[in-house]
């Protein structure tokens, strides 16, 4: 049971970051449909046109190919399920480059260089083996979207706080505990997937982001959750399951705009007295804690709209 219902709140997860933020904008746009994509640098080479799209993606690669500098407007890279432990830097004097997709490789290093891709508004590396990022991300003033999922981090670079335009940061599976201070400045932030970590508390820094609207730090060892929660005011997703919260703070209850809340495989006893403000609330996810037969009624009479799962 407990199993079906870490899938089950994994998959809502994933429709909520999905799905079109209540704003009506989307996280990010690719727009690539008049762009021919060529397979490799050879027939790149060969083009009688402007190459902006180029898929090197389960190649076989051991090294990046030479030669893809001279490929000036390239604004999509794709070296994805390679074996590259490397990258070299002619990568990076690809200027105009807007995605950069180095996933599931054995890269044992982000070079500085990427702090030269000016127009880089979305970086996949994940699935690969460094555990530290060069101070120099934080010149990715264009960067919309991050995934560093199940790489080996156990920190972020205090400069990542300069990141005025990051919208959606999926960390999921590394080694963090703690993020650094100068988070509490991203203030475009509207997705933050920290899911199998090593976080004993939820994130102070965070706490100010106005913007943010889907939290996922499922499977980490949180113990206590900050009252400063209540400043979160445009969370619509928290989903904090498989950590270990005794107790709630009544700020929780703050939250008005709500709509989904997975709090299952926790130590929860109770939740805040009043909960009259989660009127938007859709899901509430409560399997696997202690709740009394007697707390679980009153949650039911208080949340009439409400689809809860004990």
């Amino acid at each position: 049971m407990k199993h079906f219902f870490t899938l089950f709140s994994t998959l809502l997860f994933l429709t909520s970051i999905s799905a079109q933020p209540q704003n009506g904008e989307p996280i990010y746009n690719r727009d690539y449909a008049n762009s021919v994509i060529y397979f490799s640098v050879e027939q790149a080479s060969e083009a009688t046109t402007t190459v902006e799209l180029l898929n090197l993606r389960n190649k076989e690669l051991t090294a990046v190919p030479k030669g893809i500098n001279q490929f000036s407007n390239l604004k999509f890279l794709n070296l994805m399920k390679n074996s590259l432990t490397t990258i070299d830097v002619e990568i990076f004097e690809c200027n105009e480059l807007k995605e950069l997709n180095l996933r599931q490789n054995k890269i044992l290093e982000l070079p500085k260089e990427v702090g030269q891709l000016k127009e880089l508004e979305i970086l996949n590396a994940s699935k690969n083996q460094f555990k530290t990022l060069p101070a120099e991300i934080s010149n990715l003033q264009k960067i919309k979207l991050i995934h560093l999922v199940q790489t080996k981090l156990t920190a972020l670079p205090e400069e990542m706080g300069k990141l005025k335009t990051l919208n959606t940061l999926d960390i999921d599976q590394n080694k963090l505990s703690t993020f650094p201070n100068s988070f509490k400045k991203l203030k475009s932030l509207r997705l933050l997937a920290a899911s199998q970590n090593q976080f004993s508390e939820f994130p102070e820094s965070i706490c100010k982001l106005k913007k943010l609207e889907t939290i996922n730090l499922d499977k980490n060892q949180i113990i206590v959750l900050s009252s400063n929660v209540k400043k979160l005011k445009g969370l619509i997703t928290l989903s904090l399951s498989d950590n270990n919260i005794q107790i709630l703070p009544k700020e929780l209850s703050k939250l008005k705009n709500i709509q989904l809340l997975n709090l299952a495989n926790n130590q929860l006893t109770a939740l805040p007295e009043d909960l009259s403000n989660w009127t938007s609330l859709k899901t509430l996810i409560l399997i696997g804690n202690k709740l009394s037969q007697q707390e679980q009624k009153r949650i039911t009479t208080a949340l009439p709209n409400t689809d809860i799962r004990f």
